[in-house]
């Protein structure tokens, strides 16, 4: 069965075909101007280029998803309302999803009792698997860290304003003393986290994590505030094949949700 991955992002999309015994791949700007007429574009030219017609497509994007439909995305606004009814294809569109929680289907594995994605990119986003199952929480919005609280020295925000790579670029941060102190703060949220679910593991992923004094702050930040008992046995991995993960991830769904019988 061929089938299409798509892993739309704030800056780029990533569509990638797994057909007869090979893979391609396709890269494409996206950004605020991106709309739900230029996803349908890109997926048609796709369709015509390789004879695409019975076959199996999956979607992630960034953002709120309830019921297959993005309700809300700050960095692709003209994505919202994608659903199931607007995308158009030859194919079967089997899903849409939340890109961490694709990711997390990657990554996450059912011996273990509790995973933690923590996705640090221009907004910062979180994906919880219990048993190797995402939780999305009652109505499809567990895991906003972004959205949490912390104090800082100038008073109280969110931790997207304060440790986002949006924030940090806006604020013009490039010292090593500043990022570190931006990392810091995503450790702050992070050790509730760790507090209240008691990971097994947490993987680090996105741009930000590739910037050492940042990545070295939110581990600091982390053992410094994290209760000694739930650190114990955590183990913290930072994700480096990130271009492909929630590609991967959806292809994981896929095949275990979606096989032909």
């Amino acid at each position: 069965m061929q089938t299409l991955t798509i892993d739309v992002g704030g800056s780029k999309a990533l569509f990638e075909l797994q057909l007869a015994g090979h893979t391609e791949q396709y890269k494409i700007p996206t950004g605020e101007g991106f709309k739900i007429e230029d996803l349908n574009n890109q997926i048609a030219a796709l369709e015509r280029d390789y004879d695409l017609q019975n076959y199996q497509l999956a979607i992630a994007v960034p953002g709120l998803v309830q019921h297959h439909r993005l309700v809300s995305c700050k960095s692709i606004p003209g994505l919202n309302g994608l659903s199931m009814e607007t995308v158009k294809t030859q194919g079967k569109l089997k899903f849409i999803c939340n890109d961490i929680d694709a990711g997390m289907q990657a990554l996450c594995d059912a011996k273990y009792a509790c995973e933690l994605l923590v996705m640090c990119g221009s907004g910062i986003g979180m994906s919880i698997a219990f048993n190797g199952q995402v939780f999305t929480g009652a109505t499809g919005v567990a895991g906003e860290l972004g959205h949490c609280r912390v104090m800082s020295e100038s008073g109280e925000f969110s931790l997207e304003q304060l440790a986002s790579g949006d924030s940090v670029r806006s604020r013009k941060i490039t010292t090593q003393e500043d990022l570190y102190r931006a990392g810091s703060y995503l450790g702050m949220g992070l050790a509730w986290a760790v507090n209240l679910l008691n990971p097994n593991r947490i993987w680090l992923a996105g741009g930000m994590m590739h910037s050492a004094p940042y990545y070295k702050g939110c581990l600091d930040s982390l053992k410094r505030m994290a209760l000694v008992a739930p650190l114990a046995e955590m183990k913290t991995h930072r994700v480096d094949d990130m271009e492909t993960l929630v590609c991967r991830g959806l292809s994981v769904i896929l095949a275990r949700d979606f096989s032909p019988t």
